[in-house]
């Protein structure tokens, strides 16, 4: 119900109990059914753009929809917002953790659920789950071997194919996932000792290439710069070499100076002087024997004749993005002035240099001299919205595979974590319902509604990843999830072979109550893997959300 406050010429709106507004609660079925059908490797895609043209992104990553999907509504925006944060510090399992709070908040709504009843159980059916998750019984969780790529590959491979708009078929899917492995080795240290940070990658997008282009490589590529020659670098013979860097523009041009006062007596060229003072720079820097000079900005063509003629490699216009690589590969400290001499605490060297065709494009190879660990990963496609998917995609896999060091671990994809999660719960709550009830001070009958309400929606979860009308199937024995397919025999994550005795069910119809039976003595491997890490954190935060928005008894507008 709406009401509406004057208050010294504010005019202020009430809503009591938004979620009984039939208005907010068919946004939410909105905004449910946008994730859901973006959701897994069919998931539809989104195009998305506004109602006077301009850029049309097509998508279907939840950081992308959520971004630019506007809502006025309060309560959407506050999911939107956890879903978005979840995003950036894990990289992935937005969409289910979308999916989840909004089935939750329905569930609830449907069953007639008191909210606060509703609130207990789940934070204690949350918990259960972490603990279950967490334990060395857990049944959905696989380690994450180290010495094998494997595991490795598989996570990376499940996050690209979980996104349809990358667009690649299943070789360039492997491709893909092997580069952001090596990606992933090269950023790791190989030689630190006690707390140690992770290196960098460095991606750079060819367009119109083909997928199968694309590559990794150790060390830092930049554009090659103008006039540099094979033959001018067979003369600087072997390396190590020495490297200055500037972060202040070397143009010669009074603008670019900076925000002060300049005092010009008669008589004087101040910009004749400039130039004076940058070749005298130059002098220095061959002086101290520097073989490449980089720069964040422009560096006078007269400066650039000059070290290029005594042998010095010049790449300027390096930009804001690869100076911290940069600075991270070479050693070496940005200098942010002309007017003194390079500190030798300043120079920084690099191995060698060599150049690289990449696709269409020509590139200038900087190795570290030390354990740098940064790499290039050079990303192919055939047009600007598939490599622009492609991109963020392996860069968020990349981030995912780091999480995997703190957490080894790794758990089964294909919606079989959800179903095998939804009935180890189910069953464990079963036996102890009056117990239960009684400690959470509620009801025999609404401790019962709110675990099923709970488990339902993490199956509708699972049940999200089909969109092409298929049945979605759970078998009685290990719980996990199937679909018809006369060319596959294993359930959805791979780990689980078919056989003639093993029952099944239809996923989205009652079943009764048992406990999973754990899979030992198998030679399969999950073909599937979906992040430790990222799932339990967005399992966990869904609840509280949810929690949340159950709880909010009025929204109060500002409507001047």
């Amino acid at each position: 119900m709406r009401t509406c406050v004057r208050r010294k010429h504010h005019l202020f709106g009430f809503y009591h109990e938004p979620l009984s507004n039939s208005n907010i609660c068919q946004k939410m079925a909105l905004l449910r059914n946008i994730l859901s059908t973006a959701y897994g490797p069919t998931g539809r895609l989104k195009q998305i753009h506004n109602n006077v043209g301009g850029h049309v992104l097509t998508t279907s990553t939840s950081t992308a929809l959520l971004k630019r999907v506007d809502t006025s509504e309060p309560l959407l925006q506050m999911i939107s917002t956890a879903v978005q944060h979840h995003t950036a510090c894990y990289s992935e399992c937005g969409i289910f953790m979308g999916i989840f709070t909004l089935r939750l908040i329905e569930n609830t709504l449907n069953n007639g659920l008191r909210t606060a009843t509703a609130a207990k159980v789940y934070k204690h059916l949350v918990e259960e789950c972490t603990m279950y998750l967490k334990g060395d019984s857990c049944g959905c969780k696989v380690p994450v071997d180290f010495s094998s790529s494997d595991s490795l590959i598989a996570l990376a491979r499940s996050m690209i194919a979980s996104k349809p708009a990358c667009m690649l078929n299943s070789t360039e899917t492997k491709h893909i996932s092997s580069l952001i492995v090596q990606a992933f080795l090269y950023s790791i240290h190989c030689n630190s000792s006690g707390v140690s940070c992770f290196g960098r990658t460095v991606t750079i997008g060819i367009e119109g290439q083909s997928v199968s282009d694309s590559s990794v490589f150790p060390g830092l590529l930049v554009d090659v710069p103008e006039m540099l020659q094979p033959a001018d670098l067979e003369r600087l013979g072997s390396g190590p070499f020495k490297v200055v860097l500037f972060s202040v523009s070397l143009s010669g041009d009074l603008s670019e100076v900076g925000d002060v006062t300049l005092e010009i007596h008669r008589g004087v060229d101040p910009e004749r002087d400039l130039l004076q003072q940058l070749l005298k720079l130059g002098e220095k820097v061959v002086m101290d024997k520097v073989s490449l000079f980089a720069c964040q900005k422009v560096v006078h063509p007269i400066l650039q004749h000059y070290l290029r003629k005594h042998g010095v490699v010049v790449i300027e216009r390096l930009g804001l993005a690869l100076m911290e690589p940069f600075v991270q590969l070479t050693g070496a400290q940005a200098i942010a002035s002309l007017c003194s001499s390079v500190p030798v605490e300043a120079f920084g060297m690099v191995k060698e240099f060599c150049l690289q065709s990449c696709g269409s494009r020509e590139l200038l190879q900087l190795l570290p001299s030390k354990d740098a660990a940064v790499s290039t990963m050079v990303l192919c496609h055939r047009n600007e919205t598939m490599l622009e998917e492609l991109k963020m995609t392996c860069k968020r896999a990349e981030h995912v595979l780091r999480l995997t060091l703190r957490e080894p671990y790794a758990l089964l994809g294909g919606g079989c974590t959800e179903t095998l999660l939804a009935t180890h719960i189910r069953h464990m709550n079963c036996s102890k319902t009056s117990t239960m009830a009684q400690a959470l001070c509620i009801s025999h009958s609404e401790f019962i509604m709110a675990v099923e309400a709970f488990c339902s929606s993490l199956r509708s979860v699972a049940l999200s990843l089909e969109h092409d009308g298929q049945d979605c199937l759970v078998d009685l024995t290990y719980a996990h999830r199937w679909v018809p397919d006369i060319y596959s025999k294993t359930c959805s994550c791979g780990l689980v072979e078919d056989r003639s005795n093993l029952e099944k069910t239809p996923l989205n119809t009652a079943y009764h109550t048992f406990f999973p039976v754990s899979l030992i003595n198998t030679d399969n491997q999950p073909r599937i893997l979906d992040s430790f890490s990222a799932k339990l954190n967005a399992l966990n935060v869904a609840v509280e959300m949810a929690n949340f928005v159950l709880d909010v008894k009025y929204i109060i507008k500002d409507i001047n």
